[in-house]
């Protein structure tokens, strides 16, 4: 998966504003329900302590010399879709449900050693899928460019597959490679939810039933559970979302 820098995405969206705010645009529905949805980087927190060890999504799952263990990911940014529905009451107030669909987040991390004619190898292989369903109030304001401030709920649900595996190479006597493999399939669930704070621009297109929006988010969702038969996985797993995406008002006049 691409490497994505959070600190990028501030000044990209400053730039996507500054554009945006000098095109003149009609203005878009003052109710109706709507559909919609776009393109969502989340950078993911990714800290806190599993059991005794304290943990980050980004460091190796090994304790030598006491430091922090984690999952190896590569960075701590999660990519995907996010469609969303809603219903707009008045030109002020918008309930709105959002379900993040984010791409799969895969790493792996191994160990091994070489003694004469054989080397082993130990390892696994993780995928961390996680999906996001949030409620929120949308608190607008403006006519042609539209400010929203938004808060609510976020319920995350975490299925993780972890692979483990072990194997030896090794010649035989008479100079023949061999080896030989194991390895063991685990799959664990993690359920958690967090408040949602975040705000916006929507920006009415020359469509009066559409309208394009860039929104920038903060989820609170921290995990408090067993992870893998270990208690005390207590991980941010919320953070920083940055969205681009339309809105369409099918049975608006």
């Amino acid at each position: 998966m691409p490497s994505v820098r959070p600190r990028a995405l501030p000044i990209c969206l400053v730039l996507y504003l500054s554009i945006a705010a000098n095109v003149a645009v009609a203005g878009g529905p003052d109710s109706g329900l709507y559909f919609g949805g776009g393109p969502i980087a989340t950078w993911v927190n990714g800290k806190g302590t599993w059991d005794v060890y304290e943990f980050k999504m980004d460091r190796p799952l090994a304790t030598d010399g006491g430091g922090p263990v984690g999952l190896a990911w590569t960075d701590r940014v999660l990519l995907g879709l996010k469609p969303v529905v809603g219903y707009r009451f008045n030109p002020s107030l918008a309930l709105q449900v959002g379900y993040g669909l984010n791409i799969t987040k895969s790493s792996q991390q191994s160990y091994g050693e070489s003694s004469g004619t054989s080397y082993y190898e130990q390892g696994m292989k993780v995928e961390w899928q996680q999906r996001d369903l949030e409620i929120l109030g949308v608190f607008q304001s403006g006519e042609n460019l539209k400010l929203a401030l938004f808060g609510g709920v976020d319920l995350i649900h975490v299925t993780t597959d972890i692979l483990l595996y072990e194997g030896v190479e090794y010649q035989d006597t008479i100079g023949d490679l061999l080896s030989s493999v194991e390895s063991q399939n685990h799959t664990d669930k993690l359920s958690t939810a967090g408040f949602i704070v975040g705000a916006g621009v929507e920006i009415p297109s020359d469509n009066e039933k559409t309208e394009i929006f860039v929104s920038a988010q903060y989820s609170s969702a921290k995990t408090d559970e067993t992870f893998f038969g270990t208690e005390g996985f207590k991980v941010d797993v919320g953070g920083v979302s940055f969205m681009a995406g339309v809105r369409w008002f099918p049975f608006s006049k």
